[in-house]
């Protein structure tokens, strides 16, 4: 699709919504400003995204904060480019002709060529990738998806390789200089295994749902992904394969910097990716130096500040396959995660949290954290998933497998998740690098795992500021019962101080667990409640897939 194409079509698509959009329920005089007064739209729009819980925003503000960024990214996009048309002498505070403007774009025909560094590519990405990540861009995914895709094809190189039947990746839309070509190789110590967990070669699927409703124990899986393209042929390994996956490092992705989410300092940060990889996962040997473009005062971008040199950045628990669609070729769903799992037993904290989840005034541990993130208010990371009981599913209707949540993990060794459980049965697989992972039994007593209760945690804005509309700071009530108050990392760093340790937290030391190192192309299944700590051994890649 050439830029007039997908320009024109953006601007009909939003001149012209369909009968049941959402977005049709916002106050007209807003919505009638889209093309009008496109800052101001934005500026409405974000003020009733920032609502808590973030699920209670509805979706007509989502639509309108999505459709708003696509014109203000496809109106910079169409001056940049000389296609305005007859409105080209326009001033860029000016209103736009939107049907005008139209026409002219069906008219051209000339090919649009764009330097690999023009600064205004940098806005144009931010823009859509904040509305990716702000809303999920509701009816607009694919939309968004060919203004990326036919942005880039702009700016490729003609040497691209022939097609050949095979999908190719994008071709670079520039060379760093650089040595670099994969993802670091050096490893953070670990202790012997004590207890390893169970390790099995490919195994079929009757022996996973023997294994998944009867034994009910983690499992090691081997030689079950190496066919994927993200091992192979489109390796996830290669440092140039992301920059050019992520239109040469320019894509917005949500970073938590610091050591655990349940230390003190811990935040979240929206970072262009090639920033993140060079500061985190490069620690600064990429030379990453994004080009300089005109400040886009909706965006909470970290590329120039600076970091400490053994700060931690983790991209985790991030949709990334849904941002950046063509990465979700390179992996497949294990067919495992079809299986009708067996819901959490009886007695265990999992089952407990479904018991109570609907206390009112909390918010649950498995709330919306996720919805947060995007917003920038801070919360406990494991807490970003909805694990509410779906009504619809009760009933003499039939259950159809639904496909699984899938989250991508990125970062450098000694990331941590601190000992907590999920509400969802999962399988990790391990793409780039290693992890060190612990567990304990959802039957181990309260008294030995130590979990946390609710706490007070404190809102913040997209720039980490404190939201104190009324003089004090704005607190929520976070359910943080499926995090261990246990600080594994520091245990495993002093293992000789036993008795330190059992006294900081009685029982622990004697409570059973089992343990694995996954490695590079090996899958583990995480039975839903079970707790669990992992720690980064190797800078990688890892992918969950979340089922219930």
């Amino acid at each position: 699709m050439s830029i007039p194409s997908v320009l024109s079509l953006a601007f009909s698509a939003i001149k012209r919504p369909a009968t049941e959009d959402p977005i049709l329920e916002c106050p007209d005089d807003v919505r009638h400003c889209l093309f009008r007064n496109n800052e101001e739209v934005l500026k409405v729009a974000n003020r009733e995204l920032h609502v808590f819980p973030f699920k209670d925003v509805h979706d007509s503000w989502r639509r309108l904060y999505t459709d708003a960024s696509i014109v203000k990214a496809c109106l910079i996009i169409a001056r940049e480019c000389g296609l305005l048309g007859s409105q080209s002498n326009s001033k860029e505070t000016d209103p736009v002709d939107v049907p005008r403007l139209i026409q002219d774009l069906q008219s051209e025909v000339k090919e649009v060529k764009i330097p690999h560094d023009a600064p205004w590519l940098r806005d144009v990405t931010h823009v859509l990738d904040h509305a990716l990540l702000m809303t999920g861009a509701p009816l607009r995914e694919e939309l968004v998806e060919d203004l990326f895709s036919t942005l880039q094809a702009a700016v490729h190189d003609d040497s691209s390789p022939p097609d050949d039947g095979e999908e190719q990746p994008p071709p670079p839309t520039k060379r760093r200089k650089t040595s670099l070509t994969n993802f670091p190789t050096e490893s953070a110590p670990f202790s012997r295994l004590k207890f390893p967990i169970r390790r099995v070669s490919a195994p079929d699927f009757d022996d996973m749902i023997e294994h998944i409703h009867e034994v009910r124990t983690p499992l090691v899986i081997t030689e079950s992904i190496g066919h994927w393209p993200a091992l192979s042929s489109r390796p996830w390994s290669s440092l140039q394969y992301w920059m050019d996956r992520t239109f040469n490092g320019r894509r917005l992705v949500p970073v938590e910097v610091g050591r655990s989410y349940t230390d003190e300092g811990w935040g979240q940060k929206i970072m262009e990716f090639g920033n993140f990889l060079d500061k985190f996962v490069f620690r600064g040997e990429m030379g990453y130096g994004p080009s300089q473009g005109r400040k886009c005062p909706q965006l909470d971008t970290e590329d120039e500040e600076g970091h400490t040199e053994d700060e931690i950045g983790y991209l985790a628990q991030h949709d990334l396959l849904s941002q950046i669609p063509a990465l979700r070729k390179d992996i497949g769903i294990p067919d495992w995660c079809y299986i009708d799992p067996p819901g959490p037993e009886p007695g265990t904290p999992l089952y407990l949290a479904k018991q109570r989840q609907r206390e009112p005034g909390v918010l649950s541990s498995a709330g919306d954290l996720g919805e947060a993130i995007r917003k920038g208010e801070q919360s406990q990371a494991s807490n970003r998933t909805d694990t509410e009981d779906d009504a619809s599913d009760v009933g003499s209707a039939p259950r159809f497998p639904k496909d699984p949540i899938i989250n991508t993990w990125m970062g450098p060794s000694w990331t941590i998740s601190p000992l907590h459980h999920d509400p969802y049965h999962n399988i990790l697989a391990q793409v780039v690098g290693a992890k060190y992972i612990r567990l304990y039994s959802p039957h181990t007593p309260a008294s030995q795992i130590h979990p946390r209760g609710q706490e007070w945690v404190v809102s913040k804005d997209e720039k980490g500021n404190q939201i104190h509309p009324d003089g004090e700071p704005t607190k929520r009530l976070i359910d943080m019962s499926n995090t261990s108050k246990v600080d594994l990392a520091a245990i495993e760093l002093s293992p000789a101080e036993e008795d330190q340790w059992e006294e900081m937290w009685p029982g622990f030391m004697s409570a059973e667990y089992v343990e694995t190192v996954l490695k590079e192309g090996e899958c583990l299944y995480i039975p839903a409640g079970w707790w669990h700590y992992v720690r980064g051994l190797k800078a990688g890649v890892s992918v969950s897939f979340w089922w219930d």
